[in-house]
């Protein structure tokens, strides 16, 4: 309790301080004198202002009322909204405001405007004075101060109470006090009127029962009022909105004091208590005393009455007992009898004389377990009389075709007392396919089809719970007994075998069996363990044979295991024998498949163990964990026997006569034991491996200068190992240094002339080079050189030699051709440049050093063509037109001129 005052306290000192201290009575905000402040006022109609200044004259720092406003009507008449505006976030909220109509006659005068009770405006800590006119301004202002903030604006307008606008978007103005003052009291107390009280209930009362509705009252009456429960209980609720007072539980028997605790705005507080007083309402029973009558031979648990005990209050628990017996017994008990009523029993084989005891008195005690309650229960003993058999003893016959659960026979018997009678009974034979029910009747627990006893004898007893009297002899009679069937070559010492791949639909096992109802019809069934052995084995359900199946072959890698359990069931249709027989599956060995009859592969010709490639065999083998290994027929080629990769088992050159660029083998796969076959075509490709040839590095020939064109003048045959493709050649002649294509050569070799060589002298020595080229690229390359002789020994002539002039040479032609376009064009820009700038004096200096750097001019000799690959072929000069005439012969190779 006393901590829950502490929170108390501790709570309403919080609401205080959160909406600032008590106002003091007779303090204010705004103008202390607001007529000191009636110099001007604002020109526009329906204005608002917010008086937010900074220093705090105009803002409240405590909890209270408005009790009186104060300012100074300047000019004009109309209605005034004293306003006190909230901050709420980023806008304010219209906390509340006054109205006052300023009427003609009191213009420019100061107004005191008291406040009734009922009309005070509740203020907080941070709360702002507002002033709203919604025609012409009447309060007056002053411009004076370096801050006193201020914001103004017509977009307020006439708001409700609790309206929100957002001031801080209107911008603030400085230097401005308003002629306005608002006095301020710190209000009443509040107070709870209708406490302290008491309230009185029973542990009946309902959970969630109004009990009590608390009245508060504050002459503020805009003050806001928080009413709290300050008793921490489970027992009641308190809604703080309704003031409801009410049960939360079962209440218990006493007394429980609440209290109360009613705050204001600004903290000030209220108390009050409540007494709540609860009472409990005792059980009643409705239907003691009583009595009833059991007789002495009772042996079973039996009820005797049910106790009807209630209670008013439906949270409380009624428990009911046997207080006292007398005489005294334990024999007798209670318990629930149904949902939650008692009832008196009588305990199984209570050994009851009606001799010795023939009457008891029970004490019987309910409780609430506050109050209890008793009553009288009497039990009066009665004395029993053995049961009588009346239809036995007796026979019955019936058909071994009788079903399970047919009622055969029903046993009857009397009792004096009319006792709950019990039968059992014995049978003559073991298996007995009958039994008794309580009822007396007699029922087959099996089909007789399956039995070969021709009669039962049933003994029967009957009890009455004292009395156990038999037995008395019901004979069954059976008649057309069946014989069930015998398999008479099952179960087998050992396991039947079977090979994988064997024949579909081979016979495995013939199940035989007999019947001494040699009339019946039988039906073989069979089931398989595990039951993927019915998709490989099949039993004739007629024969009992049992076979491979029809359709499905025996793969013994993909069994899970390689034993199938046959279960054989042979029937007649009312008995039936079983048996099981167990068959092993042989694992059998599978040759290797090829998965193609042909396989190509090339590779290129090359020496012994160049690697040819290594053929794509999709080979599969049955058998799991089986090796394969490869081999070729062919002895041009090596494979490898793991990885069946072929390689050249000796040189293989198809530049050979009679080598086959294709070849097709036989290549076999064998897994130890069998073996498969597939041919492989392979492809050789003839590679470029001889270079085309000249007979010799070098040739020299002889022409004259006026030798005919297209004559052939010598032979540059050059001669390639490969055949095919790459045995084709081709000559080209490398002329670049002739200026000119002076010589062919044709595809035999034949070198001849291809334009005539007047241009040049006799005694000159042609230089060039011949290349031999095949398909493949290879090449070879020659010398040639072509003689000029300087005379002919063909005729008796006379030949003038001479030096070859300088304009003879094609190549000083070309590069005096260029000089003489230069040189013009520089005389020409030379020209161009005089008379431009009419300075000729320019023009005369470099003729005249033209002329200093004349020299004499050097007779110009032409220097012959020498070849450094032409052999035995001494250098010739000719330092003198003399010498140039002295002709002799030389000796070139082996040919003598």
């Amino acid at each position: 309790m006393h901590c829950t005052l502490i929170v108390c306290t501790f709570l309403s000192f919080c609401v205080s301080f959160s909406n600032g201290a008590a106002c003091k009575d007779g303090d204010h905000k705004g103008e202390n004198d607001p007529k000191s402040k009636d110099n001007d006022v604002d020109t526009a109609t329906g204005l608002s202002v917010l008086l937010d200044r900074n220093d705090g004259k105009t803002v409240f720092d405590c909890c209270g009322f408005i009790k009186q406003w104060e300012f100074y009507a300047k000019k004009n008449t109309g209605t005034v909204h004293f306003q006190v505006w909230r901050p709420a976030g980023t806008s304010y909220s219209l906390v509340g405001e006054n109205l006052y109509t300023v009427t003609s006659g009191n213009e420019d005068k100061e107004i005191k405007y008291s406040l009734l009770t009922a009309n005070r405006i509740g203020i907080q800590s941070g709360d702002v004075i507002g002033i709203y006119q919604p025609g012409s301004v009447i309060v007056s202002h002053k411009q004076e101060g370096s801050s006193n903030q201020y914001r103004t604006t017509t977009s307020v307008g006439s708001l409700s109470v609790g309206s929100t606008f957002d001031w801080s978007a209107v911008t603030q103005s400085n230097n401005r006090k308003y002629a306005i003052r608002a006095d301020v009291t710190n209000g009443n107390n509040p107070s709870i009127t209708n406490l302290a009280a008491t309230v009185t209930g029973t542990d009946a009362t309902p959970i969630g029962t109004l009990l009590f509705t608390l009245t508060v009252a504050d002459a503020d009456t805009s003050d806001t009022l928080t009413t709290t429960m300050t008793t921490t209980t489970s027992l009641f609720n308190f809604d703080s909105t309704s003031l409801q007072v009410t049960s939360a539980q079962q209440l218990p028997s006493g007394t429980t004091t609440l209290n109360f605790q009613v705050t204001d705005a600004c903290g000030s507080t209220g108390t009050g208590t409540l007494t709540i007083v609860v009472t409990n309402v005792p059980p009643v029973i409705h239907n003691l005393p009583y009595n009833t009558d059991v007789t002495e031979d009772q042996t079973a648990e039996l009820q005797l009455y049910v106790i009807n005990a209630t209670d008013t209050s439906e949270y409380d628990t009624v428990t009911c007992s046997i207080q006292s017996v007398s005489p005294t017994t334990s024999i007798f008990f209670t318990k629930i009898a149904s949902g939650s009523l008692y009832g008196i029993y009588i305990q199984a084989y209570p050994s009851l004389s009606y001799d010795s005891v023939n009457a008891y008195t029970l004490t019987v005690a309910c409780t609430d377990s506050k109050d209890t309650v008793t009553g009288l229960f009497h039990v009066y003993i009665t004395r029993n009389n053995a049961p009588v058999f009346t239809n036995l003893q007796a026979s019955v016959n019936v058909t071994s075709k009788t079903p399970t659960s047919t009622s055969i026979y029903t046993v009857t018997s009397s009792d004096a007392e009319g006792d709950q009678l019990y039968y059992n009974m014995t049978c003559s034979t073991t298996p007995c396919p009958f039994a008794i029910y309580h009822s007396g009747e007699v029922r087959s627990t099996d089909s007789l089809e399956s039995y070969t006893v021709a009669g039962y004898d049933l003994f029967i007893y009957v009890y009455d719970g004292t009395t156990l009297v038999g037995p008395k002899t019901l004979t069954v009679i059976v008649t057309d007994i069946n014989s069930a069937p015998i398999l008479t070559n099952l179960p087998l010492s050992s396991p039947v075998s079977v090979s994988e791949n064997s024949a579909l639909g081979v016979s495995v096992f013939q199940v035989s069996y007999s019947d001494i109802d040699t009339s019946d019809t039988h039906v073989i069934l069979a089931t398989f363990s595990p039951s993927s052995g019915g998709s490989i084995f099949t039993v004739d359900s007629t024969n009992g044979l049992i076979t491979t199946s029809s359709t499905t072959n025996i793969n013994y890698e993909s069994l899970a295991t390689s034993t199938v359990v046959v279960n054989v069931h042979v029937s007649d249709g009312t008995a039936s024998a079983t048996s099981s027989l167990t068959i092993s599956i042989m694992d059998v060995n599978e040759a290797p498949v090829f998965g193609k009859t042909l396989y190509q592969i090339t590779g290129t010709e090359g020496n012994a163990g160049t690697a040819v490639g290594t053929p794509g065999f999709d080979v599969t083998d049955p058998d799991n964990g089986a090796t394969q290994k490869y081999s070729i027929d062919c002895p041009e080629f090596n494979m490898d026997q793991t990885t069946a990769a072929v390689t050249l088992a000796a040189n293989y050159d198809l530049d050979v006569s009679g080598t086959s660029s294709q070849v097709t083998c036989n290549v076999s796969v064998s897994d130890g034991e069998l073996t498969a076959t597939s041919a492989l075509q392979v492809t050789i490709n003839d590679v470029n491996d001889n270079t085309p040839s000249f007979g010799q590095p070098s040739y020299t020939f002889y022409a004259q200068p006026n030798e005919a064109v297209g004559s052939v003048i010598g032979s540059i045959v050059a001669t390639d190992a490969d055949v095919g493709a790459f045995g084709t050649i081709s000559y080209t002649l490398d002329q670049v240094s002739l200026g000119n294509e002076y010589f062919g050569v044709q595809s035999n070799g034949d070198f001849y002339l291809k334009t005539g060589l007047t241009t040049f002298s006799s005694g000159q020595s042609l230089s060039l080079t011949a290349t031999v080229t095949d398909s493949g690229g290879l090449t070879d390359t020659a010398a040639v050189t072509i003689v000029i002789p300087e005379s002919t020994t063909a005729a008796p002539t006379t030949t003038t030699d001479r030096h070859v002039t300088f304009l003879e040479d094609p190549k000083n032609i070309a590069w005096l051709s260029a000089a003489v376009v230069i040189l013009c064009g520089i005389v020409c820009l030379m020209v161009y440049q005089s008379f431009r700038f009419g300075d000729y004096s320019r023009l005369a200096r470099w003729c005249q050093r033209s002329k200093k750097l004349q020299k004499p001019r050097n007779h110009y000799r032409r220097t012959y063509y020498q070849s450094p690959r032409v052999r035995d072929i001494p250098e010739l000069e000719y330092p003198s037109p003399a010498m140039e005439s002295d002709w002799r012969p030389w000796r070139v190779g082996t040919h003598e001129l």
